[in-house]
């Protein structure tokens, strides 16, 4: 029980939950790349929107992209959620793997809404509330990582001192 209390063991878990939650949205979004309003079509055809579906006439947005933009973007935004995702999940470059993850998301919020579809409250639509929640999740780690990182250098540092000046310590 004390195990599943220790705070590693809780930002290891998040860490690669959500790296396989982006891993496994990648391979999704190709395998409904070229279906009837899959992936591709979705990319190529949505507008970007302040406020999410289900919104007045006249403010459903501006767009599509432009196809210069668009078809590149359809192509490689699920081969870096994949390969990000599984990086992040492995504990490889988490800093920068989950700041770009964190860029994507927020790519994600745009195209779909910055207001969600009525609300701010969760609904079945695409959730802004998710996508915020895995950005924070996501900082988390970054933040986590970093303070291990800081700490171990301290534990070094302190460490090489120690053994430089042993005996001063001792008065």
């Amino acid at each position: 029980m004390k195990y599943l209390l220790n705070l590693r063991t809780a930002i290891t878990v998040n860490r690669i939950t959500m790296g396989l939650f982006f891993f496994l949205s990648g391979i999704a979004n190709y395998l409904n790349f070229s279906v009837p309003n899959g992936f591709y079509q979705t990319v190529l055809t949505q507008k970007l929107q302040i406020i999410g579906p289900g919104i007045p006439p006249g403010w459903e947005g501006i767009g599509p992209l432009p196809w210069l933009i668009a078809i590149p973007y359809a192509w490689l935004l699920p081969l870096a959620e994949i390969l990000l995702g599984a990086l992040f999940a492995l504990n490889y470059w988490v800093r920068w793997t989950g700041l770009l993850l964190i860029l994507m998301t927020f790519s994600i919020i745009l195209a779909f809404g910055i207001i969600p579809a009525g609300s701010l409250f969760p609904n079945a639509a695409e959730s802004f509330n998710k996508n915020i929640l895995f950005m924070t999740l996501i900082w988390i780690c970054i933040a986590y990582e970093a303070h291990e990182q800081k700490m171990s250098r301290r534990r070094a540092q302190a460490a090489a001192d120690y053994t430089l000046n042993p005996s001063s310590n001792d008065m």
